[in-house]
């Protein structure tokens, strides 16, 4: 049997607890109340919390990072979940997480969890939305990854017009998305199981978009396909403000190493005076 390898991101100068980091946030304890299987792909963790501000809760595709397992860096190795859905009467969060068959720090955690479990973790963080100010319509690509994050945006705004176009295995988590009467919402239908190249069904679905120029782009996904769907967009005219894209994981990569180059941008930003408002994900060298 071979030692796992610490996956611990280490912040010597503990760049991370700053002021300009956190922007907020808090760190704070979730007990678990429950924990339940709502489609064959992901799991949806139930917990109760007593943050300071209830309302940054409330916010539409706001995410935090759950401390998932120790680590000898003396930074715990934690990863990033959008909260579903937050119950400030009750002081309850819903996360859900997408299952993977690897053996990873989040995998480990949450075959290990149930109710009664205590993690710590930190957040909000707000994420991106689509941008409507301009009335165009949406051009949303998700895969399981985003499936949390696209319900949350959904319930938040029934307003929205456009496309919703989904990567999954799973057809009760697409079907458990809110319906929006003006968004079409299309599934792309993946093999749970597959071996070889990776197919990529959004980018597919981007490019066969004929008016790819008159929307607002709003996408999470696999970092290579992302990159792919955010410069067509651009090719196609679109401004920085109308796309919004964010790698969420890239494949053949931990996302601790990801977090290992997000932290080593960030200090170098911080040593040149600058700060979070600076840090692109996209810019990345991965």
């Amino acid at each position: 049997m071979t030692d796992r390898q610490d996956e611990g991101v280490e912040d010597r100068d503990r760049v991370l607890d700053q002021d300009d980091h956190m922007r907020g946030m808090e760190r704070l304890e979730m007990q678990v109340i429950a924990v339940d299987r709502p489609s064959p792909l992901f799991v949806r963790v139930t917990g109760r919390i007593a943050p300071a501000d209830p309302a940054a809760w409330q916010g539409p595709n706001v995410a935090v990072r759950i401390e998932v397992e120790p680590s000898a860096t003396g930074r715990a190795v934690s990863r990033v979940y959008t909260i579903r859905r937050f119950d400030a009467a009750q002081s309850l969060v819903e996360i859900d997480f997408a299952l993977h068959p690897d053996d990873s720090p989040a995998m480990r955690w949450l075959r290990a969890a149930g109710a009664g479990t205590r993690v710590w973790m930190t957040g909000p963080r707000a994420h991106f939305l689509p941008n409507t100010a301009g009335g165009r319509p949406v051009a949303i690509f998700a895969d399981d990854t985003a499936i949390p994050a696209v319900h949350a945006i959904l319930a938040a705004d029934p307003g929205l017009v456009g496309d919703v176009w989904v990567d999954t295995a799973d057809p009760a988590a697409f079907a458990a998305l809110p319906e929006v009467p003006g968004l079409r919402c299309h599934m792309l239908p993946r093999p749970e199981n597959r071996s070889g190249a990776r197919p990529r069904l959004l980018l597919e679905a981007a490019l066969a978009l004929p008016d790819a120029g008159s929307r607002t782009l709003w996408a999470a996904g696999e970092r290579e396909e992302m990159k792919a769907i955010r410069a067509h967009f651009a090719a196609a005219g679109l401004g920085r403000d109308d796309i919004r894209v964010l790698g969420y994981w890239k494949q053949g990569t931990s996302a601790s190493q990801i977090d290992r180059l997000r932290l080593e941008e960030y200090r170098s930003l911080r040593q040149r005076g600058e700060g979070l408002k600076e840090f692109r994900e996209d810019a990345l060298p991965i």
